[in-house]
């Protein structure tokens, strides 16, 4: 089912570039997210992670060299740093339920982040959105229904 979701992303991902102009974030990252929909928690840590990822660069941007390959590793190395930081700050555990804001992923945050500097924050998360729930529709067809791994 994994491999499915991932497959199926790499696929819809590339199409949206080929098609609209527009990437979905990266393109191993609709399949991805298609795996964590379910958890609104996690969804808004890692757009949390990538926002301040992409906030960070560009501010550091205006007073260093960081354009192509130089900004995308930056951004990669710290969208993970951000990520790992996330998973140990960012977990509430309440008496009924653990709320999560933490990110998906250690590279995602920062595939995200590179994309909002190259398209726009909006335009990347509107292809997200629309890649990676047809991601899931498409797994949840496949397997009749049965449920995708938590």
């Amino acid at each position: 089912m994994i491999e499915l979701a991932i497959t199926l992303g790499l696929v819809l991902s590339l199409l949206s570039y080929e098609v609209f102009g527009l990437a979905a974030g990266g393109i191993v990252v609709p399949g991805y997210i298609a795996l964590h929909l379910a958890h609104p928690d996690r969804m808004l840590g890692m757009l949390a992670v990538s926002l301040v990822t992409y906030l960070i660069v560009k501010i550091a941007g205006s007073y260093t060299f960081l354009y192509g390959r130089r900004q995308m590793v930056v951004c990669l190395l710290l969208g993970a740093l951000l990520a790992n930081l996330s998973r140990h700050l960012f977990t509430i555990n309440l008496s009924a339920a653990t709320i999560e804001l933490t990110a998906v992923g250690w590279v995602i945050p920062g595939l995200i982040a590179h994309w909002f500097g190259k398209q726009g924050i909006f335009k990347t998360i509107c292809v997200l959105i629309v890649t990676s729930v047809m991601v899931r529709l498409l797994v949840i067809a496949v397997f009749n229904g049965e449920m995708l791994p938590a």
